[in-house]
């Protein structure tokens, strides 16, 4: 997080379709690979043109003159405690699937708008917001397959992970014929992906110590125990149960915690809310 604004460093990234497609609508055609050279010009372009105020913003727009043009785009995270796992656009999931089985990700979250332009939609919904708003009349190719992935928790720092999650990868990228090579291993079926609008959060109501009930990477059904929320003064226990059935798949890393805390998160199956789908 930026300690100037609070805000988070990977949020808030310039949408750029609605400039690009004005720039470049006129001159579209039949050739899908013409089209995406024109795009990609227009991206460039737009880009190079563009001025910043502050470090924050200039930060943003420099990582957009990096990536927004490319191929792939693998952006590296990892949550507060959690199983490994994938956020991605929805069209572009068939062509994730092998990356999550590589990577043997238990979860895998779509979707084509989360509400807070994080930076791995910033550079992928360019082509399908564009290809939904010229419809069936230009085609438009998704050239740009952008996936976040969870390396797990903060403290899963291993050599063994390291190398795993390495070669999956490496693997993937010789996959997208970027690296040439065969691969080092069999892929695996992916998990079944869910839409992010069904992860659904449990939030501290009180302060409190966290006592956790359930183990990451278990399956849920809903109004299971996750956790126990005690009050350390009065000794008062407050269950918090499952939302949904889905995965349990991540929690925060504090065990004592102020109210309003996002405790833990499960990966349920019906896209259940609306908005801002993303934590801070």
């Amino acid at each position: 997080f930026d300690p100037r604004t609070g805000q988070n460093f990977n949020r808030l990234f310039h949408n750029l379709s609605g400039e690009v497609l004005e720039r470049v609508q006129s001159q579209l055609g039949s050739d899908p690979h013409a089209n995406q050279k024109l795009i990609r010009t227009a991206i460039r372009d737009y880009l190079k043109e563009q001025t910043t105020i502050d470090e924050l913003s200039a930060q943003r727009l420099a990582l957009m003159r990096l990536a927004a043009d490319a191929d792939v785009v693998l952006d590296l995270h990892c949550d507060c405690e959690s199983v490994l796992h994938l956020y991605t656009g929805t069209p572009l999931w068939d062509r994730v699937a092998p990356l999550a089985g590589l990577l043997d990700a238990r979860v895998a979250l779509l979707e084509t708008n989360s509400g807070d332009d994080p930076f791995d939609e910033a550079c992928s919904r360019i082509w399908w917001d564009i290809a939904a708003l010229v419809g069936h009349e230009f085609p438009i190719p998704l050239a740009c397959l952008a996936v976040t992935v969870e390396l797990r928790g903060f403290t899963d720092v291993s050599h063994d992970n390291a190398e795993r999650d390495a070669n999956a990868l490496v693997d993937f990228l010789r996959l997208q014929d970027i690296i040439a090579g065969p691969l080092s291993q069999t892929i695996r079926p992916a998990c079944e992906p869910t839409p992010l609008a069904g992860c659904i959060p449990l939030v501290a109501p009180s302060a409190g110590l966290v006592v956790y009930l359930r183990e990451l990477g278990e399956t849920v059904t809903a109004g299971d125990p996750l956790i126990d929320l005690i009050d350390p003064v009065s000794g008062e226990v407050q269950q918090l149960l499952s939302p949904v059935d889905g995965i349990y798949f991540a929690r925060e890393n504090r065990r004592y915690v102020p109210p309003g805390t996002r405790l833990s998160k499960v990966a349920g199956h019906q896209a259940l809310r609306r908005g801002s789908l993303l934590s801070a």
